[in-house]
């Protein structure tokens, strides 16, 4: 799931740069908008534990 929080706020990102390329006078909220979710990106990756799973163990007869 974490890996899903970082991955929106990418496409976030990505959306706010194309925001501000193609209308700039929207430069501004898609500078704020874009660093909330670099942020948001951040914290996930450092707070979120990603440990992987226990492997599972084969059914033994």
């Amino acid at each position: 799931m974490p890996l899903t929080l970082r991955l929106a706020c990418l496409i976030g990102i990505g959306v706010c740069i194309l925001l501000a390329f193609f209308a700039p006078h929207y430069h501004l909220t898609a500078e704020i908008v874009g660093g909330g979710m670099l942020l948001t990106a951040l914290i996930a990756t450092v707070i979120l534990d990603e440990t992987p799973p226990a492997p599972k163990k084969a059914k033994q007869k």
